[in-house]
Protein backbone atom coordinates (compact mmCIF):
# COMPACT_ATOMS: atom_id res chain seq x y z
CA UNK A 1 0.00 0.00 0.00
CA UNK A 2 0.98 3.77 -0.68
CA UNK A 3 0.90 5.87 2.65
CA UNK A 4 -1.31 8.62 2.25
CA UNK A 5 0.75 11.06 2.49
CA UNK A 6 3.07 9.73 -0.64
CA UNK A 7 -0.47 9.46 -2.49
CA UNK A 8 -1.59 12.85 -1.87
CA UNK A 9 1.76 14.17 -2.56
CA UNK A 10 1.97 12.50 -5.96
CA UNK A 11 -1.78 13.73 -7.05
CA UNK A 12 -1.18 17.22 -5.91
CA UNK A 13 2.14 17.33 -7.48
CA UNK A 14 0.74 16.10 -11.43
CA UNK A 15 -2.12 18.17 -10.79
CA UNK A 16 0.50 21.18 -10.77
CA UNK A 17 2.29 19.59 -14.26
CA UNK A 18 -1.25 19.68 -15.90
CA UNK A 19 -2.11 23.07 -14.77
CA UNK A 20 1.47 24.15 -16.22
CA UNK A 21 0.55 22.75 -19.59
CA UNK A 22 -1.77 24.99 -21.49
CA UNK A 23 -1.29 22.67 -24.36
CA UNK A 24 -3.06 19.26 -22.88
CA UNK A 25 -5.79 21.59 -21.05
CA UNK A 26 -6.64 23.53 -24.64
CA UNK A 27 -6.73 20.03 -26.34
CA UNK A 28 -9.14 18.44 -23.60
CA UNK A 29 -11.39 21.64 -23.82
CA UNK A 30 -11.39 21.37 -27.84
CA UNK A 31 -12.30 17.95 -28.13
CA UNK A 32 -15.04 18.31 -25.78
CA UNK A 33 -16.10 21.69 -27.19
CA UNK A 34 -16.38 19.34 -30.65
CA UNK A 35 -18.77 16.93 -28.89
CA UNK A 36 -20.82 19.40 -27.45
CA UNK A 37 -21.12 21.34 -31.17
CA UNK A 38 -22.04 18.39 -33.02
CA UNK A 39 -24.89 17.48 -30.91
CA UNK A 40 -26.50 20.30 -32.30
CA UNK A 41 -25.05 20.05 -35.65
CA UNK A 42 -24.85 16.24 -36.13
CA UNK A 43 -29.23 16.23 -36.39
CA UNK A 44 -29.20 19.17 -39.00
CA UNK A 45 -26.35 17.63 -41.14
CA UNK A 46 -28.53 14.71 -41.53
CA UNK A 47 -31.44 15.95 -41.87
CA UNK A 48 -29.85 18.52 -45.06
CA UNK A 49 -27.72 15.48 -46.87
CA UNK A 50 -31.18 13.80 -46.38
CA UNK A 51 -32.65 16.33 -48.66
CA UNK A 52 -30.40 17.43 -50.85
CA UNK A 53 -28.35 13.96 -51.58
CA UNK A 54 -30.32 11.64 -50.42
CA UNK A 55 -27.80 10.16 -48.79
CA UNK A 56 -29.30 8.68 -44.90
CA UNK A 57 -26.43 9.88 -42.01
CA UNK A 58 -28.75 7.49 -39.69
CA UNK A 59 -27.00 4.37 -40.03
CA UNK A 60 -23.44 5.80 -39.72
CA UNK A 61 -24.10 7.58 -36.02
CA UNK A 62 -23.60 4.43 -34.32
CA UNK A 63 -19.54 4.83 -35.39
CA UNK A 64 -19.59 8.36 -35.24
CA UNK A 65 -20.26 8.27 -31.54
CA UNK A 66 -18.46 5.27 -30.83
CA UNK A 67 -15.55 6.61 -32.21
CA UNK A 68 -16.18 9.93 -29.43
CA UNK A 69 -16.95 7.67 -26.39
CA UNK A 70 -13.96 4.61 -27.14
CA UNK A 71 -11.20 6.29 -28.96
CA UNK A 72 -11.06 10.05 -28.43
CA UNK A 73 -11.18 9.86 -24.60
CA UNK A 74 -8.98 7.15 -24.08
CA UNK A 75 -6.39 9.59 -26.57
CA UNK A 76 -6.81 12.20 -24.37
CA UNK A 77 -6.07 11.02 -20.83
CA UNK A 78 -3.67 8.43 -22.70
CA UNK A 79 -1.67 11.77 -23.65
CA UNK A 80 -2.17 13.66 -20.57
CA UNK A 81 -0.79 10.61 -18.48
CA UNK A 82 1.93 9.89 -20.75
CA UNK A 83 3.01 13.54 -20.82
CA UNK A 84 2.92 13.66 -17.01
CA UNK A 85 4.70 10.80 -16.63
CA UNK A 86 7.34 12.25 -19.00
CA UNK A 87 7.86 15.17 -17.10
CA UNK A 88 8.60 13.36 -13.98
CA UNK A 89 11.36 11.42 -16.05
CA UNK A 90 12.81 14.51 -17.36
CA UNK A 91 12.26 16.25 -13.73
CA UNK A 92 14.44 13.05 -12.28
CA UNK A 93 11.51 12.74 -10.01
CA UNK A 94 11.60 8.58 -11.36
CA UNK A 95 15.38 8.49 -10.85
CA UNK A 96 14.72 9.25 -7.20
CA UNK A 97 11.85 6.79 -6.60
CA UNK A 98 14.23 4.18 -7.08
CA UNK A 99 16.30 4.80 -4.41
CA UNK A 100 13.20 5.78 -1.89
CA UNK A 101 11.09 3.22 -0.35
CA UNK A 102 8.21 4.34 -2.16
CA UNK A 103 8.55 1.74 -5.35
CA UNK A 104 8.48 2.70 -8.69
CA UNK A 105 5.66 0.40 -9.43
CA UNK A 106 3.34 1.44 -7.33
CA UNK A 107 3.88 5.39 -8.93
CA UNK A 108 2.64 3.98 -11.70
CA UNK A 109 -0.07 2.18 -10.83
CA UNK A 110 -1.57 5.16 -9.16
CA UNK A 111 -0.68 7.51 -12.16
CA UNK A 112 -2.41 4.48 -14.32
CA UNK A 113 -5.23 4.54 -12.16
CA UNK A 114 -5.52 8.29 -12.33
CA UNK A 115 -5.89 7.88 -16.30
CA UNK A 116 -7.92 4.76 -16.63
CA UNK A 117 -10.47 6.63 -14.34
CA UNK A 118 -10.33 9.91 -16.03
CA UNK A 119 -10.92 7.99 -19.56
CA UNK A 120 -13.96 5.93 -18.47
CA UNK A 121 -14.83 9.39 -17.28
CA UNK A 122 -14.19 11.41 -20.53
CA UNK A 123 -15.88 8.36 -22.20
CA UNK A 124 -19.28 8.96 -20.31
CA UNK A 125 -18.86 12.77 -20.17
CA UNK A 126 -18.25 12.84 -24.47
CA UNK A 127 -21.52 10.14 -24.91
CA UNK A 128 -23.68 12.50 -22.74
CA UNK A 129 -22.43 15.42 -24.41
CA UNK A 130 -22.86 13.98 -28.54
CA UNK A 131 -26.35 12.46 -27.30
CA UNK A 132 -26.74 11.05 -30.36
CA UNK A 133 -26.98 7.10 -31.11
CA UNK A 134 -25.81 6.32 -27.51
CA UNK A 135 -26.27 2.86 -26.03
CA UNK A 136 -28.39 2.41 -22.62
CA UNK A 137 -26.83 3.89 -19.87
CA UNK A 138 -25.26 1.31 -18.00
CA UNK A 139 -24.02 -0.11 -21.19
CA UNK A 140 -21.91 3.31 -21.73
CA UNK A 141 -20.65 3.11 -18.75
CA UNK A 142 -19.41 -0.41 -18.64
CA UNK A 143 -18.08 0.24 -22.20
CA UNK A 144 -16.60 3.36 -21.36
CA UNK A 145 -14.40 1.54 -18.45
CA UNK A 146 -13.82 -1.03 -20.92
CA UNK A 147 -12.06 1.07 -23.50
CA UNK A 148 -10.44 3.07 -20.82
CA UNK A 149 -6.66 0.82 -20.20
CA UNK A 150 -6.25 1.61 -23.86
CA UNK A 151 -5.26 5.48 -22.09
CA UNK A 152 -3.09 3.39 -19.80
CA UNK A 153 -1.27 2.04 -22.55
CA UNK A 154 -0.52 5.55 -24.50
CA UNK A 155 0.04 7.25 -22.06
CA UNK A 156 3.17 4.02 -21.33
CA UNK A 157 3.97 3.87 -24.65
CA UNK A 158 4.85 8.14 -24.88
CA UNK A 159 6.36 7.96 -21.56
CA UNK A 160 8.91 5.45 -22.58
CA UNK A 161 9.93 5.63 -25.97
CA UNK A 162 10.13 9.27 -25.68
CA UNK A 163 12.89 11.24 -24.24
CA UNK A 164 11.90 14.62 -25.31
CA UNK A 165 8.95 16.41 -25.45
CA UNK A 166 9.71 16.69 -29.14
CA UNK A 167 9.98 13.07 -29.38
CA UNK A 168 6.57 12.56 -26.93
CA UNK A 169 4.64 15.04 -29.86
CA UNK A 170 5.60 12.50 -32.52
CA UNK A 171 4.74 9.61 -30.67
CA UNK A 172 1.38 11.22 -30.26
CA UNK A 173 0.85 11.32 -33.47
CA UNK A 174 1.19 7.52 -33.90
CA UNK A 175 -1.59 7.39 -30.98
CA UNK A 176 -3.46 9.43 -32.78
CA UNK A 177 -3.96 6.29 -35.60
CA UNK A 178 -5.07 4.08 -33.06
CA UNK A 179 -8.56 5.28 -32.83
CA UNK A 180 -9.10 4.40 -36.25
CA UNK A 181 -8.13 0.92 -35.90
CA UNK A 182 -11.94 -0.13 -34.55
CA UNK A 183 -13.17 2.40 -36.85
CA UNK A 184 -11.43 0.97 -39.60
CA UNK A 185 -12.43 -2.22 -38.76
CA UNK A 186 -16.20 -1.37 -38.86
CA UNK A 187 -15.91 -1.11 -42.73
CA UNK A 188 -14.51 -5.19 -42.82
CA UNK A 189 -17.17 -8.29 -42.89
CA UNK A 190 -16.60 -11.01 -40.73
CA UNK A 191 -14.25 -12.72 -39.98
CA UNK A 192 -11.71 -9.61 -40.89
CA UNK A 193 -12.86 -7.52 -38.18
CA UNK A 194 -11.12 -10.23 -35.73
CA UNK A 195 -7.62 -8.59 -37.12
CA UNK A 196 -8.78 -5.65 -34.85
CA UNK A 197 -8.72 -8.00 -31.60
CA UNK A 198 -5.13 -6.94 -30.54
CA UNK A 199 -6.14 -3.72 -30.13
CA UNK A 200 -8.31 -3.11 -26.58
CA UNK A 201 -10.63 -0.40 -27.97
CA UNK A 202 -12.12 -2.45 -30.70
CA UNK A 203 -13.81 -4.65 -28.41
CA UNK A 204 -15.16 -1.59 -26.88
CA UNK A 205 -16.22 -0.40 -30.35
CA UNK A 206 -17.91 -3.30 -30.78
CA UNK A 207 -19.40 -3.47 -27.19
CA UNK A 208 -20.56 -0.04 -27.89
CA UNK A 209 -22.42 -1.14 -31.76
CA UNK A 210 -24.62 -4.19 -30.16
CA UNK A 211 -25.72 -2.48 -27.41
CA UNK A 212 -26.32 0.42 -29.54
CA UNK A 213 -28.43 -1.72 -31.77
CA UNK A 214 -29.91 -3.75 -29.28
CA UNK A 215 -28.60 -6.94 -29.88
CA UNK A 216 -25.71 -9.11 -29.39
CA UNK A 217 -23.69 -9.69 -26.04
CA UNK A 218 -21.78 -6.60 -25.69
CA UNK A 219 -21.10 -6.69 -21.78
CA UNK A 220 -18.98 -10.12 -23.59
CA UNK A 221 -17.36 -7.71 -25.90
CA UNK A 222 -17.06 -5.63 -23.42
CA UNK A 223 -15.24 -7.63 -20.97
CA UNK A 224 -13.15 -9.14 -23.61
CA UNK A 225 -11.17 -5.95 -24.17
CA UNK A 226 -9.22 -6.65 -20.68
CA UNK A 227 -7.26 -9.72 -22.21
CA UNK A 228 -5.33 -7.74 -24.82
CA UNK A 229 -5.14 -4.86 -22.25
CA UNK A 230 -3.18 -6.81 -19.55
CA UNK A 231 -0.75 -8.21 -22.58
CA UNK A 232 -0.13 -4.69 -23.16
CA UNK A 233 0.50 -3.55 -19.83
CA UNK A 234 2.57 -6.34 -18.88
CA UNK A 235 5.11 -5.43 -21.72
CA UNK A 236 4.77 -1.46 -21.17
CA UNK A 237 5.35 -1.63 -17.22
CA UNK A 238 8.50 -3.65 -17.53
CA UNK A 239 9.49 -1.01 -20.81
CA UNK A 240 8.56 2.01 -18.70
CA UNK A 241 10.76 0.50 -15.86
CA UNK A 242 14.10 -0.26 -17.96
CA UNK A 243 13.38 3.05 -19.32
CA UNK A 244 13.16 5.00 -15.91
CA UNK A 245 16.87 2.97 -15.03
CA UNK A 246 18.79 4.74 -18.17
CA UNK A 247 17.33 7.99 -17.54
Amino acid sequence: MIPAASLKAILRTDALRLQRDRFLMGMGAYIIGVALALRFALPWISTELQARTGFDLQPWLPLMSSHFVVGLAGLLAGIIGGFMLLESREERTIKAMLVSPLPLTRYVAVVATVVLMTAALLGVAQGLLLGVALPPLIALLAISLAAAPTAVLMALFISTFADTKIEAMVLMKVCAMLPLVPTGCYFLPEPWQWLGAWHPSWWAAKAYWMAEAGSGPWALFAAGAAIPAALWLGLLVRAFIRAAHRT
